[in-house]
């Protein structure tokens, strides 16, 4: 893949705004999947290179998100004794970077059936903004009377995706702004959410949105579970993410002198309001 055709992946990853943290991750694998069977190295030491550098450059697109980092980090480590032969090193290099992406596909579907295991038949299950990992959750709840509350997720309502997610599992499902959330909370059993990164102590980074959720469900004595796989955790000693904004253009808010519109997508909820995070490999903490 020519470096300019790279770029405008890049640019395409740092403008995503419909995917979630570990499908933007995989997308990330799939890519750096096709560079490997597709350089134009002559050798193994420059190809690898060429690879770990393009793997920094996609893991600082999106700042938030654990996954993009972790993946790319682990890819990056694997290119460790390649074979001397390009062709043959590009190859297992691919492999390597699909093999992250079934394995982050499958930590999912783990994550969500541990979650499914504590939500009784019947439930309410509330969330907020647009999960994979919780559309899973959904999937497989779908046969045991469960419905659902959506809010919206502003700016760019991706609870209205969703909402026809659920709609075509013949989930029922109440969709709600997001400055209903504290009301809506009342006909909910449970709320869980998806995470884009979870931080060694414990709290989580997630759609703007998630912290008022958690609030309002402390407030209601409603347990509030965060279903991520384990590839979102961000390793000890690392500082916090910055909090990616996004063009205030996207709030269709009137343009005064005086004004400032700010338009953030992602913010941080203390551990304390968390009643567990729920992740493949050691269920519910």
């Amino acid at each position: 893949m020519r470096d300019r055709d790279f770029e405008t992946s890049l640019q395409r990853f740092r403008e995503d705004r419909e995917h979630g943290a570990s499908e933007i991750a995989r997308a990330a694998l799939r890519l750096m999947a096709d560079c490997a069977r597709k350089h134009d190295q002559d050798t193994t030491p420059r190809m690898v290179e060429v690879f770990r550098a393009r793997a920094a450059a996609l893991a600082g697109t999106r700042p938030s998100m654990a996954p993009l980092y972790n993946h790319m980090t682990k890819w990056s480590a694997s290119l460790e004794n390649l074979p001397n032969d390009p062709v043959m090193a590009g190859q297992l290099a691919a492999e390597a970077a699909e093999e992250l992406a079934r394995q982050s596909r499958l930590a999912a579907k783990l994550a969500a059936a541990r979650l499914a295991s504590r939500v009784p038949p019947g439930a309410a299950i509330m969330t907020h903004s647009l999960s994979s990992t919780i559309v899973e959750l959904y999937r497989i709840l779908r046969d045991r009377d469960v419905t659902a509350i959506v809010s919206e997720s502003r700016p760019l309502c991706e609870g209205y995706v969703l909402a026809a997610k659920l709609d075509e599992l013949g989930i029922r499902t109440t969709l709600v702004t997001d400055a209903q959330m504290g009301l809506a909370i009342s006909g909910a059993d449970v709320v869980a959410v998806g995470a884009d990164s979870i931080l060694a102590d414990g709290r989580v980074v997630n759609k703007v949105g998630t912290y008022l959720l958690a609030l309002a469900a402390r407030e209601a004595k409603k347990p509030f579970y965060v279903c991520a796989e384990s590839y979102k955790r961000c390793p000890a000693g690392m500082p916090d993410p910055p909090m990616e904004r996004m063009d205030p253009a996207e709030l269709g808010a009137p343009v005064l002198p005086g004004v400032t519109v700010v338009n953030a997508y992602f913010e941080i909820t203390p551990a304390a309001l968390v009643t567990a995070c729920v992740a493949e490999d050691d269920g519910i903490a």
